[in-house]
């Protein structure tokens, strides 16, 4: 098993634990995404939006 950074639009979301990049991926999905009603609400009161949101890219590099 190996952790993984998360980032998403220049910043730093967090790690995940998974054994391949691919399976990174779908953990930081599941850990870190917001929906788009999420992501406008924080958008809306000004709030930094700290996930994934729809159509956003994001990486996974190894820790």
């Amino acid at each position: 098993m190996k952790t993984w950074n998360v980032d998403c639009e220049g910043r730093f979301l967090g790690t995940v634990d998974e054994q391949s990049e691919e399976l990174a991926r779908c953990a930081a999905l599941s850990k870190f995404a917001l929906t788009a009603e999420e992501a406008d609400a924080l958008d809306e009161k000004g709030l930094p939006i700290l996930g994934i949101a729809p159509d956003w890219d994001f990486s996974v590099t190894p820790a």
